[in-house]
């Protein structure tokens, strides 16, 4: 790993184990609005109280909830929780989306899964995935029998899903699109709906460089194949639904 990458991974095992020792009320109690555009929850501003200090080093951070702070030749753009209704809800999938850019350009990004632990980066030797609390690492290999596809904001898009549906497309709407895009070489294709913010996308898109992408301004479509992609884009425009 590289120093950026361990630093992160460091960072979130030290939010993960606060998570471990239990759940406390602060953690759901809103904040007001982040530079985002979204309510900051308690566990937001923990968990970025927490990354601003450690990855400070590395140049200035640009926040979801804090917005730009610091200074450097390399910008961290930071979304410290990705779901965080969910994490406020008590539902297992919710992580941290970190994208380390220079001259606007990913040069080395990282979603975590602060619920389950996987930990995903890439580098320059590629896209890796590990375990908060392990030192090993693998390449992260392409599922060729996923059985499901994952639609980010499915319940703001009644009239695709059901064409997924009646198509017999099986899919999940889990609610944290970094995460969702770190998992895309496993299942069959991840839809996004809806204006998107740099602070989701940077890292895990830039994860998805050898699928298959197809960027609306507010759809997003990646998948292991094309005709599966240019086949959910159809459907997208309502030009192959029944």
């Amino acid at each position: 790993m590289t120093p950026f990458v361990q630093a992160v991974k460091e960072t979130a095992e030290t939010i993960a184990a606060i998570l471990e020792k239990g759940w406390r009320r602060e953690f759901s109690d809103y904040e007001g609005i982040g530079a985002g555009g979204d309510e900051t929850a308690g566990i937001d501003r923990l968990a970025e109280e927490i990354y601003v200090e450690r990855l400070s080093p590395f140049g200035a951070i640009d926040s979801e909830e804090c917005g730009r702070v610091g200074q450097g030749s390399a910008t961290v753009v930071l979304d410290p929780i990705d779901g965080s209704s969910n994490a406020v809800s008590g539902l297992p999938y919710f992580g941290s989306s970190i994208a380390l850019e220079r001259d606007g350009k990913v040069e080395e990004a990282v979603v975590v899964n602060l619920a389950n632990g996987d930990f995903f980066y890439k580098t320059t030797e590629g896209l890796m995935r590990s375990k908060l609390g392990e030192e090993r690492s693998g390449p992260v290999v392409r599922r060729e029998s996923a059985a499901i596809g994952i639609f980010e904001k499915a319940y703001a898009n009644p009239d695709l899903a059901l064409a997924l549906l009646r198509r017999k497309m099986k899919f999940r709407s889990p609610g944290a699109v970094a995460l969702s895009l770190a998992y895309a070489h496993y299942v069959d294709f991840v839809i996004f709906a809806g204006p998107r913010r740099r602070y989701d996308f940077a890292a895990a898109l830039w994860m998805c460089e050898e699928l298959v992408t197809i960027a609306e301004p507010e759809l997003l479509i990646v998948a292991k194949e094309r005709e599966t992609a240019e086949a959910l884009q159809r459907l997208a425009h309502q030009k192959e639904r029944p």
